[in-house]
């Protein structure tokens, strides 16, 4: 189903795929209406390929499916149907949607590294960009009967798309959870939003550059409440020394997202040089930097790779976290 809808855009419904989505339909007219006087060769007329499109959607409740009728169908009266169908799938989303979390407003001194969101678009294979900023800085943590613990954040802002996301690097203290290190994410997005907010974020990746395929850290994410997400990174000692390496070594995060509406996302954040600074710092007081790291290459096909087919393979994978 997920593979349906992201290919939904090239596809555009075409009647091939209606044909194979939909169960045959009889054009014959039944004996009893022939035996009522119609003529022996007369039958139903055939169904236009909008209203067989249209047998195959209405009954959805995925909204890229039916913004993709609406684009390929768009003068007919059943694009109006699917109008209708999707306004009322919007307004059920909205009336069901969960306060979002608030967030503090962005800090005005730092210097603003690059993001970059890359979203699901039924019109467009290849998605759509949005451009952002990221700020990077260290933040204490207040611990009881200990000094405070120094921590990573990362202040992460999409003007144009009104998502907000902070993104905050702990060592882990709590010896009843098995693991090595935590990552808190809360995400906030504007009222108007029409991905219906966040449902999901399925792990986090590590990366060469904007352009490379990430790996994966060893970790596992769940959901504590709307908006706010934790992972816990894996204290298996060959997770844990491959998981810091990446951390220190890769200069830009993949953070993958599903949103309520069932699109997907991926947002890129480069650490930069302040990134770089930030995450030398804490690693260090927390006794865990290298004396010396060795600079990681990346693959030279990695860096031929362009971001639209990045993101067709990390949004085709599934949402289970690494």
């Amino acid at each position: 189903m997920i593979r349906k809808v992201f290919f939904a855009a090239t596809l555009v419904l075409t009647s091939a795929l209606v044909l194979t989505s939909c169960p045959d339909v009889a054009l014959a007219g039944s004996p009893a209406s022939a035996g009522q006087g119609a003529g022996p060769a007369e039958s139903a007329a055939p169904k236009s390929e909008a209203a067989e499109a249209w047998d195959a959607v209405k009954n959805t409740t995925n909204p890229a499916l039916l913004e993709a009728f609406i684009q390929r169908y768009g003068t007919t009266f059943f694009a109006e149907l699917a109008m209708a169908r999707l306004n009322e799938l919007k307004a059920a989303a909205a009336k069901a949607r969960p306060s979002a979390p608030s967030l503090p407003p962005m800090p005005k001194d730092g210097v603003r590294e690059r993001v970059a969101l890359y979203e699901e678009d039924p019109t467009d294979a290849k998605g759509r960009r949005f451009d952002g900023s990221v700020i990077w800085r260290t933040e204490k943590i207040k611990t009881n009967g200990k000094p405070d613990e120094l921590a990573a954040r990362a202040d992460v802002e999409i003007p144009s798309r009104g998502l907000r996301m902070t993104m905050s690097l702990k060592r882990n203290l709590d010896p009843s959870l098995p693991a090595s290190h935590v990552v808190e994410l809360t995400i906030a997005v504007s009222g108007d939003f029409d991905g219906g907010g966040v449902a999901n974020v399925p792990g986090i990746l590590m990366k060469a550059n904007e352009q490379a395929r990430g790996s994966p850290l060893a970790a596992l994410s769940v959901k504590v409440t709307d908006g706010s997400f934790l992972v816990g990174l894996s204290s298996q000692p060959s997770d844990r020394q491959r998981n810091v390496h990446m951390l220190l070594e890769r200069p830009w995060f993949d953070i993958p997202i599903n949103y309520v509406s069932q699109r997907r996302a991926i947002l890129a954040i480069e650490k930069g040089g302040t990134g770089d600074q930030v995450f030398k710092m804490v690693f260090t007081a927390w006794g865990q930097y290298p004396d010396s790291t060795q600079p990681e290459t990346a693959a030279s096909e990695e860096s031929k790779r362009t971001m639209p087919e990045e993101w067709k393979r990390t949004m085709t994978r599934g949402s289970k976290a690494p």
